[in-house]
């Protein structure tokens, strides 16, 4: 016969513990006891008839020379054969084991002489370990007894509870089978426990005759692993009851483990909260209400109670005061942005009527402190808060006054900037006049040239200086059709060439000027780009007007950095031109290319070189943008296309007006008839 095994899971351990019997494992022991001291009446009272079924035990006999033995009379009780001669123990039937509990090696002696073969002996310190075994065997006994019994007082206690609460309680099996129901489970539905026990959830819970998952619902017995990670899934059921009436019920679905952390019930708690849906939506819609008046103000809106202490706080006032409402209602107080002096003086001129209805402070001017320590001026009306004729608190709103007071200055502004832009405009005008009235002579003199040119030629000691004549009286014509150019909106005359060349052209006849002398100028250029397509006499203003910029942010002294590189897969050249000025304010990064602004005095600048600079390059497909670094320093950075395309716009780009009228612009025709460059002043036109 094979032996058989037993495992048993180890406390505390993951593999478990595998128990090995043997054959004699199945068989009775039948057991006869020498020595009826009192450890063998002790013996006799715990292995009572129960333990014994349990251990497969039976006593059959008890054997002591003094027949007082107390162990002896004890087993008489019990109807056992008692003797006082070990000899008769042999004859007891089925006999396969002897406890010897003398102690007396005699007595062993004697035992191994008569007892038949097949006979086992366990003396007194073997009889000591059963002893043991027994009494821990009886001490599992009691205890599991005793939680048997607490398991069913804890069953009926928890029902008593169960059925003490006014929810509607539930707890299904993982076969979708109800388990437990609670009393108010059974009065709402009007079922009996019969009715309910054993049958599937969704017949009793929802009238389904299949599963809910089946019939288009959530069932949570089909997600288990998520519920394992919810811990409990809230959910709130609308559903219409007989007459049609909206009814709501909150539900409240928990796992429950057992002793190995696995789930084996779904608990369902539920009750109907539909008057209390109702008043919340109710609660809710004015809350809302209230809560977007408050909110979408412009203006900011404070309420605080009689000690200043702040109960609502929009965000209009975060907007003013930098302040979030978090910080005011939890730490803050009115004072944090609010005079308390000023608030005082307040509150005496709303309980008078002397600045508007009692109980009201008309609009004053005041200003208020933000986060950061700065004055915002405001205009304040305010008006106390009363309950049952006892002043309660107050509330304010608060106008933001800056904007409004910029737009006085921006108009002040503006009307000076309006009369510069006349003044341009004049000279624009006049401009286009001189050269109207210039061109004519120097058509004349262009034709002369040439018939000297021609009468002269066997003389060839005067065709240098006539050829000199002529390409001075083309220049002349090239300064006349930039004049003549001076207010119109679209690309010039266009031509394809180096932006390298442009770039260093333009940076040539600047560095020479007192403004750069204190410059240092680095460039990067990639080599070998391709040509690019464009007016080149229109793209020197734009660099040169960036390279004047930038000297004048740097107060002539700094770095002025030219990179330029070309990016096939786009087809377009990058040009960054950075300085290590200041940087420009964040405050005026969103203005810097707004027509006429400018941060220069009145009268030496118009704010119109970025402007242009802006619509020029537009002009030519391109783009501009610029970076402030925290370290300080600008970089503009231009995207220009490689071929260029005849972009249009509404704005009038005024080719040629740089941002400061005593600045220089450099106008470089680039045709066959002109091989140099010619740098002119806009005072010299």
């Amino acid at each position: 016969m094979k032996p058989s095994f037993i495992q048993q899971e180890t406390e505390g351990f993951g593999d478990p513990v595998r128990l090995i019997r043997g054959k004699q494992a199945e068989s009775s022991l039948n057991v006869a006891i020498v020595g009826g001291g009192k450890a063998c009446r002790n013996l006799l009272k715990v292995l009572d008839k129960d333990r014994q079924a349990r251990l497969k035990m039976r006593i059959l006999g008890v054997a002591d020379r003094n027949p007082q033995a107390p162990g002896l009379c004890y087993a008489r009780e019990l109807n056992l054969i008692t003797t006082t001669n070990i000899r008769d123990l042999s004859d007891l039937k089925g006999l396969n084991l002897i406890i010897e509990l003398t102690g007396s090696s005699k007595v062993r002696e004697e035992i191994s002489k008569v007892i038949p073969p097949g006979v086992s002996v366990i003396d007194h310190m073997g009889a000591r370990l059963l002893w043991d075994l027994i009494q821990i065997e009886t001490e599992k006994y009691e205890l599991e007894r005793e939680n048997l019994e607490k398991k069913e007082k804890e069953k009926k206690y928890s029902q008593i509870i169960l059925d003490s609460l006014p929810y509607r309680i539930m707890v299904v099996n993982l076969d979708m089978t109800i388990e437990k129901v609670n009393q108010t489970f059974l009065k709402e539905f009007d079922l009996t426990r019969e009715d309910v026990l054993g049958r599937h959830c969704y017949e009793v819970r929802h009238g389904l005759e299949k599963p809910c998952g089946e019939a288009g619902y959530a069932c949570p017995l089909l997600n288990l692993e998520e519920m394992k990670e919810a811990k409990f899934i809230n959910t709130i059921r609308e559903y219409r009851g007989e007459n049609g009436e909206e009814h709501f019920d909150v539900i409240t679905i928990a796992p429950v483990y057992n002793e190995q952390g696995e789930i084996v019930n779904l608990l369902e708690a539920s009750r109907d909260v539909t008057q209390r849906i109702k008043l919340e939506r109710e609660a809710e819609k004015s809350k809302i209400f209230f809560q977007n008046v408050i909110r979408s103000a412009v203006d900011g809106i404070v309420v605080v109670d009689t000690k200043g202490r702040v109960l609502i706080f929009n965000e209009g006032m975060e907007r003013l005061t930098g302040y979030s409402t978090k910080e005011i209602m939890e730490h803050g107080h009115l004072a944090s942005f609010y005079n308390i002096d000023v608030a005082k003086e307040n509150m005496i001129k709303m309980r008078s009527d002397q600045h508007g209805p009692l109980g009201k402070l008309n609009p004053t001017s005041m200003s208020i402190t933000t986060k950061d320590g700065n004055e915002v001026p405001v205009t304040l009306s305010a008006s106390i808060i009363t309950i049952n004729d006892k002043e309660v608190g107050s509330s304010g709103v608060f106008t933001d006054m800056r904007e409004i007071l910029q737009m006085r200055k921006d108009l002040e502004d503006a009307h000076l900037q309006l009369v510069q832009s006349e003044k341009i405009a004049s000279v624009g005008r006049m401009a286009a006049g001189v050269a109207h009235e210039i061109n004519n002579p120097l058509a004349g003199a262009l034709i002369y040239a040439e018939l000297l040119k021609e009468e002269l030629q066997d003389e060839p000691q005067y065709q240098n200086d006539i050829q000199e004549v002529i390409n001075q009286t083309l220049r002349c014509k090239k300064i006349v059709a930039e004049l003549l150019e001076f207010s119109r909106q679209s690309i010039g005359q266009t031509s394809s060439f180096s932006l390298e060349y442009l770039i260093n052209q333009c940076l040539n006849l600047l560095i020479n000027q007192a403004l750069f002398q204190n410059i240092r100028v680095t460039t990067e250029i990639e080599p070998d780009m391709p040509e690019m397509v464009g007016d080149m006499g229109q793209l020197q203003q734009v660099f040169t007007n960036l390279f004047i910029n930038a000297a004048h942010a740097m107060e002539e002294k700094g770095m002025l950095k030219v990179v330029a590189n070309y990016q096939p897969d786009d087809s377009r050249f990058v040009i960054k031109v950075s300085d290590t000025g200041p940087g420009i304010p964040a405050e005026l990064r969103d203005k810097i290319f707004d027509i006429f602004f400018t941060t220069k005095p009145v009268g030496k600048g118009t704010g119109l070189g970025l402007s242009i600079t802006q619509n020029i390059l537009q002009l030519h497909g391109g783009t501009i943008g610029f970076d402030c670094p925290l370290s300080g320093g600008t970089t503009f950075t231009i995207e220009l296309p490689l071929e260029f395309n005849d972009a249009q716009t509404d704005e009038p780009v005024f080719v040629g007006l740089d941002e400061s009228t005593d600045h220089s612009v450099f106008i470089g025709p680039n045709d066959e008839s002109t091989e140099e460059s010619v740098f002119v002043g806009w005072d010299e036109l």
